[in-house]
């Protein structure tokens, strides 16, 4: 690979793939293209071009071997994708039965609307994680995440099923009292499955000042380093560990043995399962 082409990879690879994830969620809100199956064929298609620029632009190179985590890492992201794509589908149910007035703002553009349900996700995502590290059991279900010993782009969906409902679970509930629209969340979700992609790639890409915004892997990979498992705990947007104190950058780069949690948790999937109640 020429010079060039890697250094374009570096530094336009995550902004051009951000911009087309918006370019599609634009076409799906305005009703050119269904939200199914778009949605996840969008997603998966992204997955395996960021996979396949991992061979070609490894952060580690040790990182690219299997590790004998990735079938047990394809079953997760297959069930966690799917949960992610169906959430629009479970506000609508939801919204069958309210009990309240609706709350939101429907006159305002969308632009602004999407900004308001990725605001109150992310927050939602950050706080809830911030617990995950802080209380034991929720610990040892969100355990089942840091157990790899190695970060690239399966790791964004591997995650204990109850762990994604606590994570996920408070703030889809205030957007679906406040009466969100199902496909703006929809439409986020998207964009926040393609950016998980990038935030764990094992691809050597950088975003210069942007790594003060968003929680590319630039700032992630820390979170996931030995020591440093309550710093940086920002899903899409990284500015909420600046804002309360939990923010940690380093430019030395992350050894392949950084990584990973020290409890004995099993490669199988179903056992993954099962750990988290275990003695």
């Amino acid at each position: 690979m020429s010079a060039f082409v890697k250094i374009s990879l570096r530094y336009l690879f995550y902004p051009l793939c951000m911009l087309l994830t918006v370019w599609m969620m634009m076409f799906i809100v305005s009703g050119q293209v269904p939200y199914w199956p778009s949605s996840i064929v969008f997603i998966l298609l992204s997955g395996v071009v960021i996979a396949w620029v991992e061979y070609s632009l490894p952060y580690q190179a040790k990182w690219l071997d299997t590790h004998q985590d990735f079938v047990t890492d394809i079953i997760h992201a297959i069930f966690n994708l799917f949960l992610i794509v169906y959430v629009s589908k479970i506000i609508e149910w939801f919204d069958l039965f309210r009990f309240i007035p609706r709350l939101w703002p429907d006159h305002i553009s969308v632009f602004w609307q999407i900004l308001i349900v990725a605001v109150v996700i992310d927050f939602g995502l950050w706080f809830m994680h911030c617990l995950s590290h802080k209380y034991q059991f929720l610990w040892k279900l969100h355990a089942i995440h840091h157990q790899s010993r190695r970060l690239y782009w399966l790791n964004a969906e591997k995650r204990h099923p109850l762990s994604a409902i606590v994570l996920a679970g408070p703030s889809l509930i205030i957007l679906a009292l406040l009466g969100a629209p199902s496909l703006l969340i929809g439409c986020w979700m998207i964009f926040m499955a393609v950016h998980l992609f990038f935030q764990h790639a094992n691809i050597d890409y950088r975003v210069g000042p942007f790594k003060y915004i968003f929680a590319v892997a630039e700032v992630h990979r820390i979170h996931h380093k030995h020591g440093f498992g309550r710093k940086n705990f920002g899903e899409v947007f990284i500015f909420w560990d600046i804002l309360f104190g939990s923010f940690h950058y380093e430019d030395q780069k992350i050894k392949d043995d950084q990584v990973g949690v020290r409890s004995q948790i099993p490669n199988q999937y179903l056992a993954q399962l099962r750990w988290p109640f275990k003695k």
